[in-house]
């Protein structure tokens, strides 16, 4: 039976046709809104409102020829893409949203391991295809990741730390979801390391998601297309759908342990209102994302790096003294 679980959670709930679903939404929603802002329309001819539109350019990649350089690697992008959706799917058996969970004691250390994973499975895909402009792109994206992620995971690592001391969750992922609408009150030294994590966290956020201003990876108009330079038809589909996944997956993990995740809703106890309140905060979120993404213009690479390590880095580590001095 556990397996059965397991299974239904990978291929369906909340796995793969659940973000399937996920990503032809969000990016409708994505492209509506973006072309509100500069006063057009965005996709309105295939399916209600243009709803389907992003299954159909998803289809139009897959059914282009899989066309590679003779340099290029056949399997590793494929491979790389394939593992970033996984390690995407696994993140979320971690948490609430999952009906049967797993979690374990510093099961955070596993959650961290399959994020980290997920954000170098795009490069390691950008590897397999040189191409001057995508070793550009690369160094850019690595630079970029070498300096979001720690910014991200320290200030994730805020509250998995409060929750444990104070209502002893074990350095659990899901344990600390459980009760982070408490986090913010537990005293004065932890409300100000979960206000400096906040702030922290959604700045590294917009760094692993390739958020304006920290688009600098894939700047068309200075490197073509950077990582993504060589890719077409089913390889870039492919690419695509991790990075899309990852702009469901990472907000998400921000709303479980930032924005009270299902509360005031129990999800243990009324699961399913719980997990449309998750949804209704983390479209909140992406709904953010997406307007600071259409107004604000790219960093420079170095612009970038310097912002992340000065601001981010150094107030997800403020936060981390905070939490430890409390």
């Amino acid at each position: 039976m556990i397996v059965v679980d397991i299974l239904l959670q990978l291929l369906v709930f909340p796995g793969l046709l659940f973000m399937i679903a996920m990503v032809i939404f969000t990016q409708w929603y994505w492209r509506k809104a973006s072309a509100r802002m500069a006063f057009r329309r965005g996709p309105t001819r295939t399916g209600p409102v243009g709803l389907l539109q992003p299954l159909a350019d998803f289809f139009k990649l897959l059914m282009k020829e899989d066309a590679t350089t003779r340099i290029a690697s056949k399997y590793i992008p494929v491979i790389a893409a394939s593992l970033g959706v996984g390690s995407l799917i696994a993140v979320l058996l971690l948490t609430p949203l999952s009906y049967a969970p797993l979690y374990a004691p510093y099961d955070s250390i596993i959650l961290f391991y399959f994020l980290v994973w997920t954000s170098l499975s795009i490069a390691l895909a950008a590897l397999g295809t040189p191409n001057p402009y995508t070793n550009i792109g690369i160094g850019r994206y690595l630079a970029l990741l070498v300096s979001a992620e720690p910014v991200l995971i320290a200030s994730f690592l805020v509250p998995i730390i409060v929750a444990s001391k104070a209502f002893g969750a074990q350095y659990s992922f899901y344990l600390t979801s459980l009760v982070s609408i408490n986090l913010w009150t537990v005293n004065p030294a932890a409300t100000i390391a979960m206000i400096l994590a906040f702030i922290a966290g959604f700045i590294g956020l917009m760094g692993v998601l390739m958020i304006k201003p920290f688009d600098f990876p894939e700047a068309e108009t200075e490197i073509y297309w950077g990582i993504f330079t060589e890719y077409g038809g089913p390889r870039l589909a492919m690419l695509f759908f991790v990075h899309f996944m990852e702009k469901i997956v990472f907000p998400i993990l921000f709303v479980l342990l930032f924005l009270g995740g299902a509360a005031p809703v129990s999800i243990v106890e009324n699961y399913w209102l719980g997990i449309i309140v998750v949804l209704v905060k983390y479209f909140i979120v992406f709904t953010v994302l997406c307007l600071i993404d259409t107004m604000m213009p790219r960093y420079r690479p170095d612009q970038g790096v310097k912002f992340l390590w000065k601001y981010g880095l150094t107030l997800a580590v403020l936060a981390l003294i905070a939490v430890i001095l409390s």
